[in-house]
């Protein structure tokens, strides 16, 4: 009986203990929560501005970048010339005239044909983007007189870097720049990949299809490309103007309320054009600190600094 009523007293006393620790960590956790929160007074929010956003799931790209020029497409573009040596008699058309398959553009005087011209005519419809010779001129079999081209339609090829290779793919959206045209960003889709890797700049030519309707892109621009490589859907992504830097620490503020304000810290995922994904630190729904976070982070610190 006596053994009885000493484990009763021991399991009571065991409960009590336990119950006791629970509570002290739960007052530590309260506490080191409560040293994470920012509170301005309202004279302090008459004098800063914070925006807050609304943390919920998007998507985020991972891009690589490369040098580019823009050219015709070669399977919408024809070289005309002689396929008899004589002299250009007349050239029908010149430069960014329309034609269609069939049109004679120029006749070259041969003595294969006793006197005949020979016929110069257009094997596809398109623009004639380049003539290389003028009535009188001799032209023979290797000299190529006119190019048609169908400009609606061009190719930007872009050198890809012998390591980045293995991220591009067939089907990968696009975009680049110009410097005709600054600020304006143009978009197409890679349709082709080389399979030899030239042997000095050791690149491999990804080909980009680009719609030209408006005619504005020229062959023989430079450009600067930029592939999409992956893209993460329904992940968190927060702007990047909510990160601030404490030791090796990425810190975001939550608003709590109108005027707290709770300091976490995160983990980084992907980062692309001013938007960064959080793996960990802030949830679906939560409203993060996208300006002002950095006078909240003063904040924080004078608080600290005046309570040592």
């Amino acid at each position: 009986m006596k053994l009885m009523r000493h484990r009763i007293i021991l399991t009571s006393l065991l409960v009590f203990a336990l119950a006791g620790c629970g509570k002290k960590e739960e007052e530590k956790s309260a506490e080191k929560q409560e040293e994470n929160v920012v509170t301005l007074t309202k004279e302090n929010l008459q004098h800063v501005e914070i925006k807050t956003e609304l943390v919920a799931p998007g998507s985020i790209e991972t891009t690589l970048r490369a040098a580019g020029r823009v050219t015709e497409n070669q399977n919408k573009t024809a070289r005309v010339s002689s396929t008899l040596e004589g002299r250009l008699l007349k050239a029908n058309v010149d430069l960014n005239d329309q034609v269609k398959a069939g049109d004679v553009l120029g006749l070259v005087q041969t003595p294969e044909l006793l006197g005949r011209p020979l016929e110069l005519k257009a094997p596809i419809d398109g623009v004639v983007m380049d003539r290389k010779a003028s009535a009188g001129e001799l032209v023979g079999k290797e000299k190529e007189i006119f190019t048609i081209s169908d400009p609606a339609d061009l190719w930007v090829i872009a050198e890809i870097k012998e390591r980045d290779i293995g991220a591009v793919k067939v089907g990968q959206a696009a975009s680049f720049t110009v410097l005709a045209y600054p600020g304006e960003t143009f978009r197409g889709k890679i349709v082709r990949i080389a399979n030899v890797v030239e042997t000095e700049s050791r690149t491999v030519e990804a080909r980009i299809e680009v719609n030209n309707a408006d005619g504005r892109l020229k062959p023989g621009m430079f450009a600067d490309v930029e592939i999409v490589t992956t893209v993460l859907e329904n992940v968190i992504v927060i702007p990047d103007t909510a990160l601030q830097t404490e030791e090796d620490n990425q810190i975001v503020f939550v608003a709590l309320d109108t005027n707290k304000f709770q300091k976490r810290i995160v983990k980084l995922g992907l980062e692309h054009q001013g938007r960064v994904q959080i793996l960990e630190g802030v949830k679906k729904g939560e409203n993060v600190v996208t300006d002002g976070s950095f006078i909240l982070k003063s904040e924080m610190l004078k608080g600290e600094m005046e309570a040592d």
